[in-house]
């Protein structure tokens, strides 16, 4: 499903995404690695030319009606789906995951690979980004949604959460996922232990205490000189093979049922270098 969400402005280029990967073959992809697929287009959203709402928390009412129309879809998903969510921003993981729960049973775990801890609140954050939150708010923290997802939240337990590749956070916000009860891999950490022993640690972190997995790229947790095309872009994050790596070992989990792939900006891509590298990761990890 394509999920063309952004929460500010100035971040339009990550909703461009979905139609340049389209595109780009994305789809065909994707088809070439099951029996049975299903396109299910995309969700219609908000289109934010100028911000408004207070300064800690921008373009709020058309995240909340954004959520909810990416929830009635993720509802409708089958039980014994795997799921590809071709983002747009990492706030869609709280739709997407409000509407997964209605469907898959038992207790929800997630990688989630990003320079960025997406773990502010609107008492935290220095710009209001919902896209800086995402992940906080899931997890229950933060603003009041909606009614039919704030009774679901917390979307998930903190503690069912690795956090991988991290190496750009707020003081504020890098205190709260210290204290938080989620598993962190930071971009060093990484380096330091070896992708072999991070990937297998955090599989059998996740597997042993989780019913299904998400998988939630966004792309800035690959270090810029192999994809630059990110709005945020942040030096030392993993390679290609290190992010493949790590993905690799959640699918053998036999548990991964969603995939989310994020923040990649082609408005940014100079002769598509960023899109067919993403399209070649894709196709390795979802073809072969």
């Amino acid at each position: 499903m394509g999920l063309p969400i952004y929460s500010l402005s100035t971040y339009r280029g990550m909703a461009t995404a979905v139609d340049a990967l389209r595109a780009a073959g994305i789809a065909e992809i994707l088809r070439k690695g099951t029996e049975s697929f299903v396109d299910l287009g995309d969700v219609q959203l908000s289109q934010i030319a100028v911000d408004t709402g207070p300064k800690n928390l921008r373009n709020f009412p058309q995240f909340l009606k954004d959520t909810d129309s990416i929830e009635r879809v993720a509802s409708r998903v089958g039980v014994e789906d795997s799921v590809f969510c071709l983002g747009g921003g990492c706030e869609l993981i709280v739709g997407t995951l409000a509407g997964f729960k209605r469907v898959f049973k038992g207790k929800p775990g997630m990688v989630w690979l990003d320079a960025h801890g997406d773990f502010n609140t609107p008492e935290t954050s220095t710009s209001g980004y919902i896209g800086g939150m995402g992940l906080a708010i899931a997890c229950g923290r933060g603003p009041v949604l909606s009614p039919r997802i704030e009774t679901a939240r917390p979307l998930i337990a903190e503690e069912n959460i690795v956090h991988i590749a991290s190496r750009a956070l707020d003081p504020a916000e890098g205190s709260a996922m210290s204290n938080s009860r989620m598993k962190l891999y930071s971009a060093s950490t990484v380096h330091s232990e070896g992708i072999v022993s991070v990937a297998k640690g955090a599989a059998n972190y996740l597997v042993d205490q989780c019913d299904w997995i998400i998988c939630h790229l966004d792309v800035d947790a690959i270090d810029p000189k192999f994809n630059p095309a990110v709005n945020f872009p942040e030096s030392d994050g993993l390679s290609i093979v290190e992010v493949k790596t790590i993905i690799d070992a959640f699918q053998r989990t036999g548990k991964m049922r969603i995939f989310n792939l994020t923040a990649y900006n082609p408005l940014s891509d100079k002769n598509h270098a960023s899109c067919n590298t993403l399209l070649r990761l894709m196709a390795e990890l979802f073809t072969s």
